[in-house]
């Protein structure tokens, strides 16, 4: 299972060799085993004779170990300093190879910010479920059960949990007293599932009336991160709860990154804790200052880097102007301050469809 520490080592990996990286959409309901081999033998192909035996390592691997499981697959190898590392993932991922002196991390990093952490609770009137869900898998599942509910007719003394009352609602005191414990205990269990795994965000099903009564009851710091409800069945299985959160979360995340990418160009227009464009941000990141990276979807740009204190630039120069050291090219700079940024604990945000951000290619929210 793929995790955030996991994503941190590879930002700060350091090695003398160069390292191949390998990333393959293995989706079962895109395309078949033998189109996927297909792809596979494409993408060595394309850096044959540069990867000094990490092709034939991957090749071995996917023979005799690959048990063809989950719906994306990253890989990185460099044998020269027996770097082997295999992550299954539960979501897609994009077909890629790259060689060079670092993991080439931005797909990864781009799928931990769309999916890394989050709760789905199912709740109704009587109890709760909550799956806790890691870059789509799975990983922890809990339930709360509370007084049996018993339903009766309307009446004129009858009174609702809510203002809006569902129709099904019971209408006796006592029973919607039941319901109201219940619902109580469902929101105390659901804040101390969210204590036990800290997600980044919560989203709920159920009933409107019942998930209204709920986040009232909920702890602040979790009621801020509910993102969204939808209408659901207690008894749904877990990977549609999961299927449905994950439209939700996706939906929010555009939102977001929106959100994220015009406070950005704004404060970099500003100059006011913004930068915008790769010469600015790779100034700031080499400071220290960025705190929020923002790269439009599929932007990618050569650069330079220093031998000695690792500064990135957007052009060439004879010397560092920090540490004198010489330059050398890289084929991608967006890369490489990815990776400088997370080593830095920074986010990194990769955005679709962000008009502003797509004619900068790259900005930065800083910390000063």
């Amino acid at each position: 299972m793929f995790s955030k520490d996991d994503l941190q080592q590879l930002a700060e990996y350091q090695g003398q060799y160069p390292v191949l990286s390998l990333t393959l959409n293995v989706d079962p309901t895109r395309r078949t085993r033998d189109e996927y081999r297909l792809t596979l033998r494409h993408l060595l192909h394309s850096v044959s004779g540069r990867a000094n035996g990490d092709t034939q390592r991957i090749e071995a691997f996917f023979d005799h170990e690959y048990d063809w499981s989950g719906r994306g697959l990253a890989i990185f190898s460099n044998q020269q300093e027996n770097l082997w590392k295999v992550y299954s993932l539960a979501v897609p991922i994009g077909d890629s190879i790259f060689i060079g002196a670092k993991p080439h991390i931005t797909l990864l990093a781009n799928l931990w910010d769309i999916y890394g952490r989050f709760v789905a609770a199912i709740v109704d009137r009587r109890g709760a479920r909550f799956i806790f869900v890691q870059l789509g898998e799975i990983v922890d599942g809990e339930g709360v059960l509370g007084e049996e509910v018993r339903r009766t007719k309307s009446g004129v003394n009858a009174i609702s949990i809510s203002r809006r009352r569902d129709s099904e609602a019971p209408t006796d005191r006592k029973e919607i007293e039941k319901v109201k414990r219940n619902v109580k205990d469902s929101a105390a269990a659901l804040a101390a599932f969210c204590e036990k795994h800290a997600p980044r965000y919560v989203v709920l099903g159920g009933s409107a009336e019942v998930l209204n009564e709920l986040r009232g009851y909920l702890p602040q710091p979790w009621a801020e991160r509910v993102i969204g409800m939808f209408a659901a069945d207690i008894g749904e299985a877990d990977l549609t709860v999961r299927d449905r959160a994950l439209k939700i979360m996706d939906e929010h995340e555009t939102q977001r990154e929106a959100e994220l990418a015009d406070a950005a160009i704004t404060a970099a227009a500003k100059g006011n804790h913004g930068a915008a464009r790769l010469g600015d941000v790779l100034r700031a990141t080499h400071a220290g200052q960025v705190q929020t990276l923002l790269i439009a979807e599929g932007f990618q740009s050569p650069g330079y880097r220093c031998g000695q204190c690792g500064y990135l630039s957007a052009q060439s120069m004879a010397r560092c102007s920090y540490c004198g050291g010489p330059f050398a090219e890289i084929p991608d700079a967006v890369e490489a301050v990815i990776s400088k940024v997370l080593e830095q604990k920074g986010r990194v945000e990769i955005v679709r469809g962000h008009r502003g951000l797509t004619e900068v290619g790259i900005a930065a929210l800083l910390r000063y």
